[in-house]
């Protein structure tokens, strides 16, 4: 079921479990194969950094800028990750709202491209930027759970 769904091996695969929505923010769990028990996050801006925190430890896809910041951050050098966990455990995680699988293919102009599959509604788009990546989740919700509470 999940290889007719998602489709091919990532190294950078990420599962994002959307487990509640509160005043237009999400609040979920991020899961790969680098690590066993779930990333939570409150935020999208969490969601976003654990992220590309994975991708730099990865080095993967490796980013073709430099992160922009007004206070350097001392780097621990790049270290070697092993997968501890298989896909398919991950593919079984489902969020109470929503369960998307996000593969970035490309970190180019400061953002992200790649393709995003949400698994409920079992459709698979292409995204250009982070903010379109967020603007497809959020979508897909909107569709899943009747819209935003105003």
């Amino acid at each position: 079921m999940a290889e007719q769904i998602y489709g091919f091996e990532a190294l950078n695969l990420v599962m994002v479990c959307v487990d509640e929505e509160e005043k237009e923010e999400y609040k979920g769990r991020l899961y790969h194969q680098y690590r066993e028990e779930p990333i939570e996050f409150d935020n999208i801006l969490q969601m976003i950094k654990r992220m590309e925190e994975l991708y730099d430890t990865l080095n993967y896809p490796q980013a073709s800028t430099k992160a922009r910041c007004f206070v350097e951050k001392r780097k621990h050098g790049r270290r070697e990750v092993t997968k501890v966990t298989d896909r398919e455990k991950i593919f079984r995680q489902k969020g109470e709202l929503g369960t998307f699988v996000v593969r970035v293919q490309y970190r180019q102009n400061a953002t992200w491209q790649g393709q995003v599959t949400w698994a409920e509604g079992q459709e698979t788009r292409s995204f250009r930027s982070a903010l379109e990546l967020l603007k497809l989740i959020d979508n897909a919700l909107e569709t899943e759970g009747g819209g935003h509470e105003e």
